[in-house]
């Protein structure tokens, strides 16, 4: 109960402290991220979710899957529904195993669940401090960079980044300081230093562990409505699409990108690694180089991820097909005009209303039924994939 109580305090604070807003438009003046993150972790508190799936406690060990973890990829609102989906079977087996009352939940609820858990998935795992002194050093910071010690002279002490409270900070910090870095580096012979996955995370562990204040850091991010407006305001739509329109000089960053890093510090590493090639090309463009302020880059950051939330339109064909041979027509209908009654309820009444969310919440609470009908008939729980889910969404919601 204790740890509990902290972790409620410390996201409550964050959110608060932070004004964290995920129901502002991100993509053109037309979609919205639904749901509060706020209420989300009330929901994921209050509903009995902590009961079974750990959120960061120490010296825990959860029953189910500790969602505060990042994933090894991206995950979309469809991608969250689709590993619900996965999930379901076992989650209500432990729930029943350890007499955990099942409370149903609405749209509202969902939604405000899912903005919770897309904003934590967000956050890098804790860095390893052994690893990110190891990383300044190999990647040669410590040649031009002292750390409150006499050392390397050319660049700032990096001691005095020691007390930034944030990481968005940092990654702040780290591009503003590339343009310089990059003048005195064309002086002499030293080689760009580029960084790994999980370098950044390790840096800053190094860095927390040096501080002189041992408060809990905090991260969220920044409004995504403000980060659209300064991704073209920067000049960074010169060389980068977000909407999958136009052949950029620069990668897209809009849902097309598959291989778009799933956490902060791994996306700030990859504009690290990308900046001296952007730089010169800014050269080339006569494209001035935008200093941001560290609202500015938890900004523009908010909109690159919020983006993600939503998926790219669903095959109806490939859906049509998967509802097939999934059999999901033993028990439900799609046709407006269907001939005898089935169990489960008739799905064209869905037609233009299904979204991850809706099919979340249906599977939530209509779930336990409906697993129980399917073993009296010997049907087998089909897990699904993103994709499979997003073209049966598709296939639902144009109809048959």
């Amino acid at each position: 109960m204790k740890a509990r109580f902290k972790i409620a305090v410390f996201f409550l604070g964050l959110f608060l402290a932070y004004g964290l807003n995920l129901q502002a438009a991100v993509v053109g003046e037309k979609y919205f991220i639904p749901g509060d993150a706020r209420k989300g972790w009330e929901v994921f508190s209050t509903k009995g979710c902590m009961q079974c799936h750990g959120m960061g406690e120490k010296g825990k060990t959860p029953l189910a899957p500790d969602l505060s973890k990042s994933s090894a990829v991206h995950l979309s609102s469809g991608g969250l529904a689709a590993q619900m989906w996965n999930h379901a079977p076992e989650m209500w087996e432990k729930m029943s195993a350890k007499s955990v009352v099942f409370q149903r939940l609405n749209e509202t609820e969902m939604a405000d669940l899912f903005a919770f858990l897309y904003f934590i998935r967000h956050l890098d795992e804790p860095g390893n401090a052994a690893n990110g002194k190891v990383v300044l050093e190999k990647k040669g910071c410590t040649a031009c960079h002292s750390i409150g010690v006499k050392r390397g002279k050319i660049g700032p002490d990096l001691a005095q980044w020691i007390e930034l409270t944030n990481p968005i900070q940092w990654v702040q910090k780290m591009w503003n300081h590339g343009m310089k870095m990059k003048t005195a580096m064309e002086k002499g012979t030293v080689v760009w230093p580029k960084l790994e996955q999980n370098d950044v995370a390790d840096i800053i562990a190094y860095m927390r562990r040096l501080r002189s204040s041992k408060e809990e850091v905090s991260l969220a991010l920044g409004d995504p409505t403000e980060g659209r407006k300064l991704f073209f305001q920067k000049g960074c739509e010169r060389c980068h699409s977000t909407q999958g329109t136009g052949k950029m000089k620069g990668p897209d960053l809009g849902v097309r990108k598959k291989d778009f890093p799933p956490t902060i510090g791994q996306l700030a590493g990859l504009m690290w690694n990308h900046l001296p090639a952007m730089l010169t090309e800014m050269r080339k463009e006569n494209i001035p180089f935008p200093e941001l302020s560290a609202n500015e880059m938890a900004n523009i950051m908010a909109y690159l991820f919020s983006i993600r939330y939503f998926d790219p339109a669903g095959d109806r064909i490939a859906g049509k097909r998967f509802f097939s041979e999934k059999k999901c027509g033993v028990c439900h209908d799609i046709r407006e005009v269907a001939g005898a009654k089935k169990e489960g309820p008739n799905l064209a009444r869905l037609k233009g209303k299904v979204s991850p969310i809706s099919i979340a919440t249906a599977l939530w609470n209509h779930g336990p039924t409906m697993i129980g009908k399917m073993r009296e008939k010997n049907l087998k729980w089909n897990k699904l994939s993103d994709k499979e889910l997003i073209d049966l969404m598709e296939y639902l919601n144009r109809g048959d």
